[in-house]
């Protein structure tokens, strides 16, 4: 069937950012410090690995909380792993890690901002969720230089739900009136495109600069790319004639 693309929902690491190089080194230095606070149980590896890590492949396992979760779920993760709830300081220090990885964040492409303006230049409207928190997602578009060109940024502490579950992608639809049929959803995982799905979006695209390979993204996409730099050409958009369409083509399954 045809669907007019009219609103792009983009996921934010492993979409945006380079996952790995993001997420890698403050997920070690957070290993790091819990695991001179609780000893052996809270092996830096050991916790990395409980998470989904693949030391061995520097890969990620398909259900990965660390690759997926919010920050509430990572923690949880790691106190099953250590066997206890962490005190509430550090909890704290961790989610203040984490926090401070958005000074480290490496962005899929330097282009990118002019992908978003060409995008904006279409009437596209664009928007982003993430599983981090709202303000990191936030302090990325900013220093980025796109953030006005996004109608739409929501975290998992934005009081939309969390992925893989609609109410991101309902909440995008809802502040751009828009309709599922004429929305595209972009991550790098498997609840994004799960998402998508559940919220009725016309296209899922997967993309490989994140934590999961294509066999994990295929079942839930519609298209598969390289990275968000391919996005532009695979949606059919004309770069070349200058064409100042304000919508644009593409074909899905």
């Amino acid at each position: 069937m045809m669907a007019t693309i009219r609103g792009i929902l983009f996921d934010k690491d492993g979409t945006l950012l380079d996952f790995n190089r993001t997420w890698l080194p403050p997920y070690r230095r957070a290993a790091a410090y819990l695991h001179a606070r609780f000893g052996r149980a809270a092996e830096p590896q050991r916790l990395l690995a409980h998470g989904g890590f693949v030391a061995e492949s520097q890969t990620w396992r398909a259900d990965s909380i660390l690759a997926s979760g919010c920050n509430r779920e990572i923690i949880a993760c790691w106190e099953e792993a250590v066997g206890q709830p962490l005190p509430p300081a550090e909890r704290r220090a961790v989610e203040s890690i984490f926090s401070l990885s958005a000074d480290e964040q490496v962005p899929v492409t330097d282009n990118m901002a002019a992908l978003f303006t060409e995008l904006r230049r279409l009437d596209i409207r664009l928007g982003l969720a993430t599983m981090d928190d709202e303000a990191n997602a936030r302090r990325l578009l900013r220093a980025l230089g796109v953030e006005p060109l996004f109608d739409f940024v929501c975290g998992a502490d934005s009081g939309h739900g969390v992925k893989p579950g609609p109410g991101m992608a309902l909440a995008f639809l809802r502040a751009c009136a828009l309709t599922g049929d004429q929305v595209a959803v972009v991550g790098d995982s498997p609840a994004d495109l799960q998402m998508g799905r559940a919220a009725g979006a016309a296209l899922t695209v997967g993309v490989l600069s994140g934590a999961h390979k294509e066999a994990d993204l295929a079942p839930w996409a519609d298209l598969v790319l390289d990275n968000i730099v391919a996005l532009q050409a695979a949606l059919g958009y004309d770069q070349k004639s200058g064409d100042p369409a304000k919508t644009a083509a593409m074909t899905t399954p």
